[in-house]
């Protein structure tokens, strides 16, 4: 038995290693592309490291690194404490090299205060999940597992897709669109709160806020733009979403002794993820172009490569992303690997986009493009792929969890066979 229990934990640390390799990389190239858009280099550098900076940048590059330790805390051996000289290279390295690339960049700016914040952020971030994990630890319950679920993937991709709604959005009310996806968070962390938290009493409650209200501020916080008034919105759709629907979830538990509330829980926010995927893709509503018009490109040929076109290209692959990952939730349990719901995914996701691009076609920005329905079909494989890494990682969490259990057993059977 002890031989299995070291081979059962080596594996479940091997599919924490694997799916928080996989977030971090994911964050990485979203993050990379977000900083060093438009791509326009040079072979000397454009500028020197400046010393402006202001508060404003400051918390937001703070913040912006927070998911970055939280998600590298996925990568350590259950119940390890974080590594902080791992941790402060891991911030240092990915800030380092985005501030040495935007050197080269005459759009971008770099500062060694940049490199400060950000490590600072990626600390924050390990040093949560470590404290959210001993404090959600519990030997005989599911609960220990709420921050490696599938569920919790999905509030991890949303992050950085609120990020790209604000950055694409100008300032103007497009931004408006984070609204829907803090309704979306707050309905995973609810169903998670209630179906695996175990809540009793008033301090369960607070801490559902909490989690909340963490995720507003590394995600609705910086897409926001410092617009005080969405920020508050965000924050009240998330919370109040999140408590009604905990409170739904647990009075299904009482009433029916249901187990399993993520399919219930996704169908329900489908809805709000459908609404954004269609009013985002096609914005703005109220203008249309007198033909329709297409591109082999991800733009037309006429249409100059801005922040704002970049962004919401990116933003429109990045939502795809989700969409493989939720379509996985919905086919996936009894896949074996990718290979066999690769097509599954595919399809579902290459019609929802090609339906989108044909709508895009009246677009009087971009129209439509074939490269960005390829994207999003890769996209949504990659979010696939990150729905079984999450998937594997728990069966591996609950079969370390059953074979210690068996070994409890075993040893206060001794006693009484003696």
């Amino acid at each position: 038995m002890s031989q299995l229990h070291v081979r059962f934990r080596r594996t479940a640390d091997f599919t924490a290693l694997r799916l928080g390799r996989a977030m971090l990389g994911y964050l990485v190239l979203v993050t990379s592309i977000i900083t060093l858009a438009p791509f326009r280099f040079q072979w000397a550098p454009a500028h020197g490291l400046t010393d402006i900076w202001g508060w404003s940048d400051l918390v937001m590059n703070v913040l912006m690194f927070v998911p970055f330790g939280f998600v590298y805390q996925l990568t350590r051996p259950r119940g390890a404490a974080p590594d902080w000289p791992q941790v402060a290279v891991l911030g240092a390295a990915i800030s380092g090299a985005i501030e040495i690339l935007q050197l080269f960049s005459p759009m971008r700016y770099s500062s060694l205060m940049d490199v400060v914040a950000n490590t600072t952020g990626a600390a924050v971030g390990a040093w949560l999940f470590a404290r959210l994990a001993r404090r959600l630890n519990d030997e005989t319950a599911v609960r220990s597992f709420a921050l490696e679920l599938p569920l919790m993937g999905l509030v991890y991709q949303l992050i950085p897709l609120c990020w790209l709604i604000g950055l694409g959005s100008e300032g103007g009310f497009r931004r408006t669109l984070i609204l829907p996806l803090a309704a979306f968070a707050g309905a995973m962390l609810g169903t998670i709160h209630a179906a695996y938290l175990a809540p009793a009493g008033d301090q369960h409650r607070r801490t559902l806020v909490a989690m909340a209200l963490g995720w507003v501020a590394v995600a609705v916080v910086p897409g926001a733009g410092g617009d005080l008034d969405l920020i508050t919105a965000g924050a009240t759709l998330a919370v109040g979403v999140a408590l009604v629907r905990s409170i739904a979830t647990a009075n299904a538990r009482r009433l029916g002794g249901a187990r399993r509330f993520e399919l219930p829980t996704v169908r329900l926010v489908l809805p709000l993820f459908a609404a954004y995927l269609a009013v985002s893709s096609l914005w703005p509503l109220d203008t249309a172009a007198p033909v329709w018009r297409w591109s082999a490109a991800l733009t037309l040929p006429q249409v100059e490569p801005t922040d704002t076109v970049i962004f919401r290209l990116l933003e429109h692959v990045v939502a795809f992303t989700l969409t493989g990952y939720l379509i996985a939730e919905f086919h996936g349990r009894e896949a074996r690997g990718l290979r066999a719901m690769a097509p599954r995914i595919a399809t579902w996701a290459g019609g929802i986009s090609l339906l989108l691009e044909f709508g895009r076609g009246w677009h009087p920005d971009v129209g439509a493009s074939v490269l960005l329905w390829l994207f999003t079909v890769i996209a949504a494989l990659v979010g696939g792929w990150l729905y079984l890494l999450q998937r594997d990682h728990v069966r591996a969490l609950v079969q370390r969890r059953q074979l210690l259990a068996a070994l409890a057993a075993e040893k206060a059977a001794v006693p009484r066979a003696a």
